[in-house]
């Protein structure tokens, strides 16, 4: 009867080191679109901060953020509590994630070029 129970505990222990262990890196990630040579667009990486970013390609034209579902998950420390997009006209949006317990590093986490872009958020 003990050694069910140790093999009990140790299946839960393993599972919760995994779940603990999954990366807080986003899986989503990803360019959205054909971006062109010589585009600002083609001079960002996945993973830049919001500071390189605007070192490179300058302000967006407007911007909004909305809090993700992670947000109101209990002991959740990951960084995906939040996003902030940035809307750049004719060019496309940038979406960054990096709000969580340990403040907020916002990060590229999707870009989506679109040379339609009024650059504007009309929601």
């Amino acid at each position: 009867m003990r050694s069910k129970f140790l093999h009990l505990g140790l299946i839960v222990v393993m599972g919760l080191m995994t779940a603990c262990a999954s990366s807080n890196k986003p899986k989503e990630q990803q360019i959205i679109g054909q971006i062109p040579p010589g585009s600002a667009f083609s001079k960002l990486r996945i993973g830049m901060s919001l500071q390189q970013t605007h070192d490179l390609i300058g302000q967006p034209t407007d911007s909004y953020n909305h809090m993700t579902g992670k947000m109101f998950i209990p002991f959740y420390f990951g960084r995906d509590a939040m996003r902030l997009e940035e809307l750049y006209k004719g060019q496309g949006r940038i979406t960054y994630t990096g709000v969580g317990a340990g403040g907020a590093t916002f990060n590229i986490y999707q870009i989506t070029y679109d040379s339609s872009e009024d650059g504007y958020n009309n929601k």
